[in-house]
């Protein structure tokens, strides 16, 4: 963790858009908290953009108040919103809907990662720092789709096939968001229903 200050971040959308909007409430809660105590939890980052603590940022540099951050290492911007998917997923004021969303897309994000990684299982940077050792020295095959839905049906108590049902849910979504922006976020909080 870094000291506070003001850092200037970088937001992207795609990682925003992932995080459920604090309502009124909430967001008046966390600015009197941030007022009164400072910023107390780092914002979460990867090379200076923001994967956790959008609003926090946007609080403390409406007020100028230092803030510390995290660096998180990431493989790639799909590791990183798997991360995001895995975090947000551990909140408890999240709908169904976005429950939903999170995990099709954390699948998603997941295979994109490991469909990056050559065919020994080793990614463009892990191979860098071998020094010389062959490939066939440290062979191991990267996970499959049915392995990436296995580990992420257990860590939501669900079945792998209930994952791959929630990730073409979420490409759904991603293509009603491609046509009709503003319909998603009312889907997801539960506003407008849609069947599966």
């Amino acid at each position: 963790m870094s000291e506070k200050k003001l850092y200037i971040l970088r937001i992207e959308k795609e990682f925003k858009n992932l995080i459920r909007p604090l309502k009124r409430e909430e967001y008046i809660q966390l600015e009197d908290n941030i007022l009164n105590e400072g910023c107390r939890d780092p914002i979460v980052v990867w090379h200076y953009t923001i994967v956790d603590g959008h609003n926090r940022y946007e609080i403390c540099k409406r007020h100028k108040i230092p803030f510390a951050i995290m660096e998180m290492e990431f493989e790639c911007k799909e590791a990183a919103i798997a991360w995001i998917c895995a975090n947000q997923l551990g909140r408890r004021s999240i709908t169904d809907e976005t429950r939903k969303f999170l995990i099709g897309m954390q699948y998603e994000s997941e295979k994109i990662v490991h469909a990056k990684k050559n065919a020994d299982g080793i990614n463009q940077h892990s191979a860098a720092n071998l020094k010389g050792q062959s490939a066939k020295q440290v062979q191991q095959p990267a996970p499959t789709g049915h392995m990436t839905a296995q580990k992420i049906a257990e860590e939501n108590h669900i079945s792998p096939g209930t994952v791959q049902k929630y990730a073409v849910y979420t490409r759904a979504l991603e293509q009603i968001g491609s046509k009709a922006p503003t319909l998603v976020p009312k889907i997801l909080s539960g506003e407008y229903k849609i069947s599966h």
